[in-house]
């Protein structure tokens, strides 16, 4: 039998080991049961019991009883305001210490936390936990016009459910314009997490894990840079990745601003339950929806376009920033009317 793996939070300092203590505990499907401590007496006792996975110490606090808890991994929190203090920047004894900055917002501490975690995960990690919720609801945007707010109504649709469900964006543009949308400090992106979509279902919910990002309450993995990226992956993989991240990841919707330059898209369409298709009035926009529509059915895909629900946005002189507080507009009234009953 698989034994759980455990984290131990030690931190002198019960207010922000109380504070992060409680984000950690709120957090679903970690890879790791929860322990805070506070004093020195505290982590010998946990520790006695069993020696934790990861060990995260705040640097003032790492010393000997640190060191002789047994961590297989020891993440140090910076809490040095010029940087990295000499005697922490050596090695454990089983390696060089691992550190992230302690005065940061917890959400991207624990990012950090699951990044270095996953370099050491392995195939007998234990399985995610499933949910005690139905599969997530995929939800596809697509259209072969051009300039029809795909993006913008796939993220504020995004928004407005999210309100109520945990709700999942990803985004499949060739060349994602919104900077909102892309990682701008380096870290991985969705052409980095399909890397790993052959690895174990565990391996692959960490990585998943560490990408997330939110914004306004909605959850997205960075865009891919480039389209060049994702255009070469297998429909197989595709409905792989989806499949596993509707089941595992406690989501009630995931939204796909889908691109027809990915491999697969009709059978990727296929997959959703629902399907946008959005559009313009204009005679050169009519026409391609008709051509659209009739390559569905030449290739035997008339059941997508069958589910397709066609849109045309109204027309907006500022379309809002994603990070803006969402108010009520012609847009996202629209928007909400397009949701329904979903």
């Amino acid at each position: 039998m698989k034994r759980d793996r455990v984290l131990v939070l030690y931190d002198e300092d019960e207010e922000y080991a109380g504070l992060m203590g409680e984000y950690l505990l709120g957090c679903r499907n970690l890879p790791w049961k929860i322990a805070v401590c506070t004093s020195g007496e505290d982590l010998k006792k946990t520790c006695e019991m069993r020696s934790p996975d990861m060990l995260v110490v705040a640097g003032s606090c790492y010393g000997k009883k640190a060191e002789l808890t047994g961590a297989v991994q020891t993440v140090i929190l910076n809490d040095h305001p010029g940087g990295i203090s000499e005697e922490l920047s050596g090695e454990d004894g089983k390696g060089v210490l691992q550190r992230v900055e302690k005065y940061q917002a917890a959400d991207e501490t624990l990012r950090h936390l699951l990044e270095l975690y996953a370099g050491k995960a392995c195939d007998d990690d234990p399985a995610p936990p499933g949910t005690d919720k139905e599969k997530a609801k995929l939800i596809g945007v697509f259209s072969p016009v051009r300039r029809c707010y795909q993006t913008t109504f796939s993220v504020l649709m995004g928004r407005i459910l999210s309100a109520k469900s945990r709700v999942l964006y990803l985004s499949f543009e060739f060349c994602e314009g919104c900077e909102e949308l892309i990682s701008q400090d380096g870290a991985r992106n969705l052409s980095d997490l399909m890397y790993f979509i052959k690895s174990p279902p565990s391996v692959f919910s960490i990585r998943f894990r560490s990408m997330v990002r939110t914004i306004s309450g909605l959850d997205y993995i960075p865009a891919a840079l480039s389209g060049t990226d994702l255009s070469e992956i297998p429909e197989e993989e595709w409905r792989i990745f989806l499949n596993r991240i509707c089941q595992a990841e406690g989501y009630s919707y995931v939204i796909l601003d889908l691109s027809e330059s990915i491999r697969g898209i009709f059978g990727i369409l296929r997959m959703c339950d629902r399907i946008y298709t959005l559009t313009r009035h204009d005679k050169v926009a009519k026409r391609k929806i008709e051509n659209y529509e009739f390559v569905l059915g030449m290739y035997e895909y008339s059941d997508v376009r069958d589910k397709s629900i066609k849109c045309c946005p109204p027309y907006v002189g500022r379309v809002p920033l994603f990070s803006d507080d969402l108010v009520s507009g012609e847009l996202v009234n629209y928007i909400r009317d397009q949701i329904g009953a979903l």
